[in-house]
Parts: structure tokens; C-alpha cells; sequence
């Protein structure tokens, strides 16, 4: 059973809820094209990365 938290949220989940709305905000804001050539470029660094 998870504990209730009390009081303030950590620094931790307050980073990580802001990087999460600064990257939702990129996400709607840009371009389908856009995010197609960026995940062209995950997958090639990837298949690189492993050796493929």
C-alpha cells in the first residue's frame, strides 16, 4: 500500500512535472515533419549505437 504524501510535493516530481509540460508544449506546437526527422534521427543513433 503506497503512503499518502503530506505537504509539499518533492523538488524531484516538481522537475519532472515541469520538463513534462515544457516538452508537452514543444509537442504541440511543432510540426508533424518535424517529429518525423526527429525520430529518423533517434532510430539511425540508435541502430548505430547497437552495432545494426
Amino acid at each position: 500500500m503506497l503512503p499518502i504524501a503530506s505537504g509539499d510535493p518533492s523538488p524531484l516530481m516538481l522537475t519532472a512535472l515541469y520538463m513534462a509540460g515544457i516538452f508537452g508544449g514543444y509537442a504541440l506546437l511543432t510540426a508533424p515533419e518535424e517529429w518525423q526527422r526527429v525520430w529518423q534521427t533517434v532510430r539511425q543513433s540508435w541502430t548505430r549505437r547497437r552495432g545494426g
